[in-house]
C-alpha cells in the first residue's frame, strides 16, 4: 500500500485512519497490559506521555452474543471486546470482521507498535505527513508531537494522529480522543473504539458490497472508488479471506456474520465512546 496516497485519501475522505499492512510479531502480549517497550528501544516522542488507565477487558458477563460459535481461533480474551463493539455499535456481524482484521493487523498483539524500532522510519514519516498534513482542519491534538512521531501501533494498526482525531467528522471538538497520549492507541477498549468509528464511516459513505469489501476500505477508500476492481483491490480482497480461512472464521455463518453489514442503526461516536470505553478519564477532560 502506497501510504502518502492511503494519507491523503484519509483526508479526503474526512476519517480516522487505521492503516493497513501486518504487524509481525512473535508473541502476544496481554490483552490487559498496558504499552511495553522492546528491550533497549526508547519510545519515540518529544517527551513522556500522561499514564492512561482504562477498564480491562470486557468479559463474558458484559456480552449477550455468543462467545463460542464461529470464531475460530480468535483469542478467548479478546472475544468479549469484539462482541461488545458489535453490540454497542449496533452493527450486526462486526465481531467477526474486527476478530479478523486484528489478525492481519496485530497478530492480536494489544501493544503492537510500528514506530519503535530504527527499521520502521516509514511509519513515523507517516505519522509526522499525517500530523502536519492535516493539524489546521482538525481540531487541535493535545500530545499532536507526540502523535506526529509515534507511527502506528495497536490492535489495529492505526496511525496515530488519525486515531487521535477519532470522530471528529461525526462530532468535531467534541471528539473523546483529543486530549490523549498516542499511546491509548495500547488499551484495548480505546482502540476498539477507534475501529469501530473507522468501520461505520466504510459502510456509511462507499459502495460495500460484500465483508472483504470492508477490509479493501481499511487498507485504501479510494479502492472503493474508481480503483474498485484493479490489482490492489483484489489483492487485498484475497488477503482478508485467506485470513478467514486461516484464522477459522466462516463468511458463509449467517448466524454470526450477514454478506452485508449494515450500518444504520449505528447511535453515534459518543454512545459508542460510553459503550465501549466509559466515562472519559479526567485526563481526557
Amino acid at each position: 500500500m502506497n501510504r502518502s496516497t492511503w494519507i491523503n485519501l484519509a483526508t479526503a475522505f474526512g476519517v480516522t485512519g487505521v492503516i493497513g499492512g501486518a504487524l509481525f510479531l512473535s508473541r502476544r502480549a496481554s490483552a490487559s497490559a498496558g504499552p511495553v517497550p522492546a528491550p533497549g528501544i526508547t519510545p519515540p516522542g518529544p517527551g513522556p506521555s500522561p499514564q492512561i488507565d482504562l477498564p480491562p477487558l470486557p468479559t463474558a458477563a458484559d456480552v449477550n452474543g455468543d462467545l463460542t460459535r464461529n470464531w475460530g481461533d480468535t483469542p478467548l480474551d479478546l472475544r468479549p471486546l469484539f462482541q461488545l463493539v458489535e453490540e454497542i455499535s449496533r452493527i450486526f456481524g462486526a465481531a467477526r470482521y474486527l476478530a479478523i482484521a486484528a489478525k492481519r493487523e496485530s497478530e492480536f498483539v494489544t501493544t503492537a507498535h510500528n514506530g519503535n524500532a530504527a527499521n520502521e522510519q516509514d511509519e513515523r514519516d507517516d505519522s509526522l505527513a499525517a500530523y502536519t498534513n492535516n493539524k489546521d482542519r482538525n481540531p487541535p491534538l493535545r500530545h499532536g508531537d507526540q502523535a506526529a512521531a509515534f507511527g502506528s501501533g495497536g490492535l489495529f494498526g492505526a496511525l496515530a494522529p488519525y486515531f487521535l482525531w477519532t470522530g471528529v467528522p461525526e462530532v468535531g471538538a467534541k471528539a473523546p480522543l483529543l486530549n490523549a497520549p498516542p499511546e491509548i492507541v495500547f488499551q484495548p477498549r480505546a482502540a476498539a473504539f477507534g475501529a469501530a468509528v473507522y468501520m461505520q464511516r466504510i459502510l456509511k459513505h462507499y459502495r460495500v458490497d460484500d465483508v472483504a469489501d470492508i477490509k479493501v476500505g481499511w487498507a485504501n477508500p479510494g479502492l472503493l472508488g474508481a480503483s474498485r476492481g484493479g490489482t490492489k483491490y483484489n489483492e487485498v480482497r484475497a488477503r482478508f479471506l485467506a485470513d478467514a480461512k486461516v484464522l477459522g472464521i466462516d463468511l458463509t455463518d449467517a448466524q454470526t456474520i450477514p454478506p452485508k453489514l449494515d450500518p444504520s442503526a449505528w447511535p453515534g461516536v459518543h454512545a459508542v465512546f460510553a459503550g465501549l470505553v466509559g466515562a472519559p478519564p479526567k485526563e481526557l477532560a
